[in-house]
């Protein structure tokens, strides 16, 4: 049961991480990111900047919390709510018939698609699979593993990160779907 809290916490630290690096790395990717919430229509254009920093601070701030050893708890509520958010965002575009990029990890001109909505969801009922270990277990942390534990959960959450990032690298090598690139 630890093994899996802490690589599922482990998970979402690194996409967490990847996605506000890929979206702060230079005013580009920033501003793609705040075009393509115009554009997948999560909030009007003027507003598409602030919504934007709110969401890479949101991230941030659920980073923080899912790796602070007292805020798991609250972190990975916090995450259940953000992957939500994103996975309804993501769903709406997506019925609308949107072709703007997801921009989870930065620019990208791949069509928003179900897989970036499963993508949501999944780390979204991760972080609840995850919230109910730690409710169950108040005394699971990463330094509660043996460290062949935390070697096994690190190389789970490697394996998770990777195959959650390059989702549409994936998609692409394995079903031939639309690829930007």
């Amino acid at each position: 049961m630890g093994v899996a809290v802490v690589a599922t916490i482990l998970t979402l630290a690194g996409v967490l991480a990847i996605s506000v690096i890929g979206k702060v790395r230079n005013r580009l990717s920033f501003q793609s990111f705040a075009e393509a919430i115009t554009e997948l229509r999560v909030s009007p254009a003027r507003w598409s900047r602030l919504v934007a920093a709110a969401s890479i601070a949101a991230e941030v701030a659920v980073l923080a919390l899912v790796l602070w050893p007292g805020g798991a708890t609250v972190g990975l509520a916090a995450a259940v709510l953000l992957f939500g958010a994103f996975a309804s965002a993501l769903a709406h575009a997506v019925r609308r018939g949107s072709t703007a990029g997801c921009h989870c990890f930065g620019p990208s001109e791949t069509p928003v698609a179900w897989r970036h909505v499963g993508r949501s969801g999944f780390l979204a009922a991760a972080a609840a699979g995850a919230l109910v270990g730690t409710v169950a277990h108040p005394g699971l942390s990463l330094a509660g593993l043996t460290p062949p534990q935390f070697i096994l959960a690190l190389a789970l959450a490697g394996v998770m990160v990777t195959t959650l990032v390059r989702l549409d690298d994936l998609t692409w090598l394995f079903r031939g779907a639309e690829h930007a690139r």
